[in-house]
């Protein structure tokens, strides 16, 4: 694992850190679908993904979702890291979007090393900073923006993250995480798919290079 943190992360983070995290930190391995934090628990670990994708969700008491932001390779949760320092339960619930690898770090560290090593605090200033751009984004895009835009751009976001034009997501997710109705999704894709902008599969969706 010492490998793969310094390939990874030899121009993020000081060599001693770099020590610190290959000493400490544990390589955990994560299916698709697996629920790696949900809403009301305490955070137990750090996440770092060296692989793979999560998405972050936000529920109501309701069971309503919205899909809040992907975190993907090299970065972590900011929701999660906001709580630790705060000491609170989580506000989100976080998912594997794919097969996903990751570095888990003790809670305990976090407030160290924001004082201990510079990288370490413009590493999780700089999550911050990603993560509230894409937060406008997304409050921008239910605000603003009609459920159509919001697809094809929830599209094209997923087609970047996995770097490939064929998405695994069935309507009724997608209707989920936009916080839409499955009926709506459906008929909004098969328009898309009739403009010529997408190939619709069972629970597979290409999108077509233009």
């Amino acid at each position: 694992m010492k490998e793969i943190i310094f390939e990874k992360f030899r121009n993020v983070f000081e060599k001693n850190l770099l020590e610190e995290i290959a000493e400490i930190g544990k390589l955990v391995n994560v299916k698709a679908g697996d629920v790696i934090m949900d809403t009301g628990q305490y955070i137990k670990f750090i996440p770092i993904l060296l692989e793979g994708t999560i998405k972050i969700i936000r529920s109501d008491n309701e069971g309503g979702e919205i899909l809040l932001y992907y975190v993907g390779s090299n970065e972590t949760c900011a929701m999660s890291l906001t709580c630790c320092l705060a000491h609170q339960k989580s506000k989100i619930r976080a998912v594997a979007e794919e097969d996903t690898t990751m570095i888990t770090l003790p809670v305990a560290k976090m407030e160290e090393w924001m004082v201990q090593y510079p990288s370490w605090k413009n590493f999780v200033m700089q999550t911050y900073s990603a993560r509230f751009d894409e937060l406008l984004k997304t409050i921008d895009g239910i605000a603003f923006h009609k459920v159509d835009e919001r697809l094809e751009k929830y599209l094209k976001d997923k087609a970047a993250l996995t770097n490939s034009q064929v998405i695994n997501v069935s309507h009724q997710q997608i209707a989920e995480e936009l916080n839409s109705s499955r009926e709506v999704i459906s008929r909004l894709l098969k328009q898309l798919e009739h403009n010529g902008g997408i190939v619709l599969g069972r629970n597979k969706i290409e999108l077509v290079k233009k």
